[in-house]
């Protein structure tokens, strides 16, 4: 079903949704050059707040009890490797290697010691056939990615963060239902499903009073109190807008 016309980047791409509504794609399928594309947040000038909500620490902390025993990490969608930096930092004993296409990143990449980096994995099988393929005895595939159960998009639905969410980057947005049931169809038996609420209240605060997005300098020192709080509500509730997935390799 058609669930709108138009996205962030494109007034001529079309969002459609599956009929559980768990499920949303992009058409036509843009075409990125993803060695070269600038993100979002620069070209919307929101460095300064990303930097005040790293999130880096926060979603470590979810999965971190994996790291305990890992004899090696590989992050796809590396970025800036600011993840396996800071997991390094906690457990310095695996090995930990990237895969990532963007180029204008690979300064800070370059700047983590003893990380591996690839700019992209073979394309002769499928991409989730080819991690089921190296992963280790024991191994883990812990995937995030942005969700459907977004609290701006299911639950407040605000017109105007409709329009900003959906973007040339993400042709395919999954809800923790959707994701594991896709990794499920591709051999991976599911383990864990752990909501990720990245933005905070300060953030929901200013799109549902200014309609915009980033944050707002005189909510961040009012609601920083409450904010760690509201996250978990929204979290316990099913509400995010990112979900990790933990799956092992059904044997």
């Amino acid at each position: 079903m058609l669930l709108r016309t138009g996205i962030h980047d494109d007034p001529e791409t079309a969002v459609y949704l599956n009929e559980p509504r768990d499920f949303a794609c992009l058409f036509p399928q843009p075409r990125v050059d993803y060695g070269r594309y600038e993100p979002r947040f620069r070209q919307r000038g929101l460095d300064a707040y990303r930097r005040r909500n790293e999130v880096v620490e926060r979603r470590f902390a979810k999965i971190a009890t994996y790291f305990e025993t890992a004899r090696s990490v590989l992050e796809i969608g590396a970025a800036d490797a600011k993840f396996l930096r800071y997991a390094r930092q906690e457990y310095p004993h695996p090995v930990i290697a990237s895969v990532e296409m963007d180029e204008n990143s690979q300064p800070e990449r370059d700047q983590v010691e003893r990380l591996a980096q690839f700019a992209g994995l073979p394309e002769v099988a499928s991409f989730l056939a080819a991690c089921r393929d190296v992963l280790a005895p024991g191994g883990r595939l812990i995937a995030e990615v942005p969700s459907l159960d977004d609290p701006l998009l299911a639950l407040f639905q605000v017109p105007e963060y409709g329009a900003f969410y959906f973007q040339r980057q993400h042709p395919y947005v999954y809800s923790a239902r959707s994701v594991a049931r896709l990794l499920g169809r591709h051999g991976f038996g599911v383990e864990r499903v752990i909501p990720h609420q990245r933005n905070g209240l300060e953030n929901h605060l200013t799109w549902l009073g200014k309609r915009r997005p980033g944050g707002d300098e005189a909510l961040r020192g009012l609601v920083e109190p409450l904010d760690g709080a509201y996250r978990e509500r929204l979290e316990a509730s099913g509400f995010a807008d990112a979900v990790i997935v933990v799956a092992a390799v059904e044997r």
